[in-house]
């Protein structure tokens, strides 16, 4: 599951006591040979499906252009059903988690700069900076912090062309658009570390809950918007799905991470993305 749906499940499953993350629905459960409990009650996950626009000669103008169908799902958790084998999750050697780490920002294609005591993306620069390593408590803090600006680093106008992040004016906790980019950045790094194994330092969230809660304050469903941002903004940083387009008008098809503006900047400008 992706997008709003991880966080929606995973909110399930934190009310319900779940310490399991697996989830399916009942049919799934049947097709393993698997049973749900009598009287167990779902959770629901939401799919958007784009169904393309009639081919036909006699349709009109309406029945040409493609439309999404909404979908809902119940689904289960494993602690839910009987018969599911227990989970079992090698956890990643450390030396393994650093690989993984290293190859997330080696193929990100992003330029990643190291020095300073600040971690931020520069739009003005189109570059990330990070502290050197030994500066940080540890591997999880590192590459977390990674994660998160390279998320951001996506949101370029040259890539995802995210608004929340063209529009904003930078470090300014009392700009909206801020406040909504450092929500998909945080949710994006945890996915990262979800996707990649790598280690995820969850203390670094409590820097950021107040934009969190500013941006949920003006529209509660601004977390499943950010979620499905996120989840897009990971597939990129991944090196997924980047030949698809983006939204109207913004298909990337084909473009290297090789090219640079000409002109940087070697300094913490006002459209900077930043931590601490």
């Amino acid at each position: 599951y992706r997008g709003g749906n991880v966080i929606g499940l995973m909110v399930a499953g934190m009310r319900k006591g779940y310490s399991d993350s697996r989830w399916c629905t009942y049919r799934q459960a049947a097709e393993k040979g698997w049973q749900v409990r009598k009287g167990e009650k779902a959770s629901n996950i939401e799919y958007w499906e784009s169904k393309p626009g009639s081919k036909a000669e006699d349709a009109d103008d309406d029945e040409r252009k493609s439309r999404l169908v909404h979908k809902v799902y119940a689904v289960f958790n494993a602690e839910q059903i009987d018969g599911i084998p227990p989970m079992h999750v090698e956890p990643r050697k450390p030396f393994e988690a650093i690989e993984a780490g290293e190859k997330m920002m080696a193929e990100s294609g992003a330029e990643i700069r190291h020095g300073g005591n600040r971690a931020f993306y520069t739009r003005a620069g189109d570059f990330v900076q990070l502290p050197n390593k030994d500066q940080f408590v540890d591997a999880p803090a590192y590459y977390s912090t990674a994660a998160h600006e390279l998320i951001h680093w996506s949101g370029n106008e040259r890539r995802l062309n995210r608004d929340t992040l063209t529009k904003s004016r930078g470090y300014n906790p009392e700009d909206e658009h801020y406040s909504r980019e450092e929500l998909v950045a945080e949710i994006g790094s945890w996915l990262v570390a979800l996707e990649t194994g790598l280690p995820h330092d969850p203390s670094q969230h409590t820097a950021y809950i107040a934009s969190w809660l500013e941006a949920l304050k003006k529209d509660k469903n601004e977390i499943f918007r950010s979620a499905s941002a996120a989840a897009k903004a990971t597939d990129y940083v991944l090196r997924r799905e980047r030949q698809e387009a983006v939204g109207e008008g913004q298909a990337l098809q084909g473009e290297t991470h090789t090219e640079r503006h000409e002109k940087r900047c070697e300094s913490d400008s006002p459209s900077s993305f930043r931590r601490g």
